[in-house]
């Protein structure tokens, strides 16, 4: 775009001018461009692939990904096995044996499907939003992450079946024998292997299953309450009914759930359902209060993960109370953990990467909105290690970067033909856009082998943790939100015309969300931004780059980015936030205001 001579002094005298006022303010921060060692926003939109290349069941052909197709679809006429009874009578009223269990997702690299993993991954990718209202629209794939959750809430759903009056009565807990499927190694499509149902009844219940799943619709609830009132109502409704059923029937049926069998709490899963529907308006305020790892009486301070959600729940409720009990208690829990440091890598644990990123979102959680804080600088580190910045070079997150492992434990991306094995190394046929591999380990090793699962299988709670401290990143740092649309233009793996449904994404006056276009002319140039509700947060004129305060770095991101400065980012937030004139244009007038309310010559 073209500059006048008479913009570019204009700009270069407000540089000059924020230099100087930050010189003498003790309140001024060092400038650093918003997203300059990573572009987060590319990277979350890209995470959502993951969740395509892990989809079961009709529906995958023509998708978002052109080497996946339909797969498994017999799991719509599954074998309703030994239940009987009244169970029965509601499961199968028909009596033919059958009941349809098509669709879902795949666990990880394998092709089982766990209700408990599905219910944390879409509690988790809720949160991820909740936690940083309107990031997934600042890195245009909102659309995207309606169309994930949509497929997990429905398989839920259609997976719990009710009474007449509303009440669980049994719940296909698990889909297909892990033991078998782990003798399987053709891609998804050419499988036509049995696939026995799970079940989960009164008498043989498994709680910590039921709760996620609650969880899961709960948190999918909050995303489509604004979008789809109808469809978030049936979400509240199962999740209801899957919480009190899990409360009423307290077990720990771990049948089929060999890879994740769950020890006998289920009170952490149970408080995460609870506070979703607290936070949804739709239940009473959880009594659980934290205390160094004390949850009223039960709970541990082992990171977020699929069988341990307390710093889920901690986070979710400290961002709907902001009450600082749930803060102290994840400061607590990720210094236990042993922290995020900057310079020093947090990789304990299988699959490393996931546990690095639970904590991370805890970190995020913590700094509540500061980009300067310890715990904010400290996430972007270990999430620069995952995404390039470690001695190997390997981006941990498939397709990000210019180098990732190519031998990773994926049998859809694989592609291996009959009679292949995965412990003879083979490489990836197609490139899994988004995916999340464990990496390397706490002691820094790491094999790009597709039979060492440790460090280069993926799996649903992966991707769930990773959009967590993703999202808080984007959030504080940003990126360029063009980067992945054009990706997927050059990708062969990924069908850049699919649409997703849901809002979309083309902004205009009709939506709640930002819109911004750009005027040229011989002497100025102006981005004008809708006088419109903004869904991202409260409004904080002045606050740029939404580091919670203004300063200098506010004023000179601003004239940066009116100088076309490519690394002088701007969220959707800190965009109306700049307008501080609120005459709906970001232009050299609103720099000029900042410095004044900086030097106290002005208030907003």
């Amino acid at each position: 775009m073209y500059h006048s001579a008479k913009t570019k002094k204009t700009t270069a005298a407000i540089l000059s001018a924020a230099m100087l006022l930050s010189c003498g303010n003790a309140l001024a921060a060092p400038v650093t461009a918003a997203g300059e060692s990573n572009n987060y926003t590319e990277a979350l939109a890209m995470s959502l692939y993951f969740y395509d290349s892990n989809a079961c069941g009709s529906g995958i052909t023509d998708g978002p990904l052109t080497w996946r197709g339909d797969c498994h679809t017999y799991d719509g006429q599954a074998s309703v096995g030994s239940l009987d009874g009244a169970a029965k009578a509601v499961v199968d009223p028909d009596g033919d044996g059958k009941v349809d269990l098509d669709g879902g997702y795949h666990d990880a690299g394998d092709h089982i499907k766990f209700n408990l993993t599905i219910g944390f991954s879409m509690s988790s990718l809720a949160l991820s939003e909740y936690l940083n209202p309107g990031v997934y629209k600042q890195a245009r794939c909102f659309d995207h992450l309606q169309y994930v959750l949509r497929r997990g809430a429905d398989f839920m759903m259609k997976s719990t079946f009710l009474n007449d009056s509303g009440e669980v009565v049994a719940v296909a807990g698990t889909v297909a024998n892990g033991d078998i499927d782990h003798g399987q190694f053709l891609p998804p499509e050419e499988q036509t292997y049995q696939r026995d149902v799970y079940w989960l009844t009164a008498s043989d219940n498994n709680s910590a299953v039921c709760c996620e799943m609650a969880a899961g619709l709960a948190g999918s609830a909050y995303i489509f309450q604004d979008i789809d009132p109808q469809y978030a109502a049936k979400c509240i409704k199962y999740a209801k009914a899957l919480l009190a059923f899990g409360q009423k029937h307290v077990g720990n049926n771990c049948a089929g759930m060999s890879f994740y069998s769950t020890d006998a709490m289920y009170q952490d899963e149970e408080a995460m359902a609870s506070a979703w529907l607290f936070a949804l308006g739709e239940g009473d305020k959880p009594s659980r209060t934290p205390k160094n790892g004390d949850y009223g009486g039960i709970g541990d301070w082992y990171r977020y993960s699929w069988d341990k959600v307390w710093q889920g729940y901690a986070a979710l409720m400290y961002k709907a109370t902001k009450d600082t009990v749930f803060q102290d208690e994840l400061i607590y829990e990720v210094k236990n953990a042993g922290g995020v440091a900057a310079g020093k890598y947090n990789g304990d644990g299988w699959g490393a990467a996931r546990y690095n990123c639970a904590l991370q979102m805890s970190a995020l959680t913590i700094a509540d909105g500061d980009a300067s804080s310890e715990y904010a600088t400290g996430a972007k580190w270990q999430m620069d290690y995952i995404l390039g910045g470690n001695p190997l070079g390997y981006s941990f997150l498939l397709g990000y970067g210019d180098k990732w492992p190519t031998h990773i434990h994926h049998r859809a991306a694989q592609h291996l033909k009959q009679g292949e094995s995965l412990v003879n190394n083979p490489e990836v046929k197609y490139t899994n856009y988004g995916t999340l591999v464990g990496g390397i380990d706490a002691s820094g090793n790491y094999q790009d082998h597709s039979d060492k699962y440790q460090y280069t299988e993926p799996a649903l709670d992966y991707n769930g943790c990773f959009a967590l401290a993703c999202a808080g990143l984007c959030r504080l740092y940003g990126g360029d939100e063009s980067a992945m649309a054009a990706l997927a233009k050059s990708a062969s793996e990924i069908n850049e015309s699919f649409d997703f449904g849901g809002e979309p994404l083309i902004f205009d006056e009709t939506t709640t969300t930002p819109v911004t276009t750009t005027t040229t002319s011989e002497t100025t140039t102006t981005t004008t931004v809708s006088e419109t509700t903004a869904p991202f947060g409260t409004l904080e004129l002045g606050n740029v780059n939404c580091d919670n305060r203004v300063d200098v770095s506010d004023a000179v991101l601003l004239a940066r980015y009116k100088a076309e400065d490519q690394k002088a980012l701007i969220s959707a937030q800190g965009k109306l936030n700049a307008d501080v004139d609120r005459n709906g244009a970001l232009n050299g007038e609103d720099v000029t205001l900042i410095l004044k309310y900086i030097a106290k010559l002005i208030t907003f």
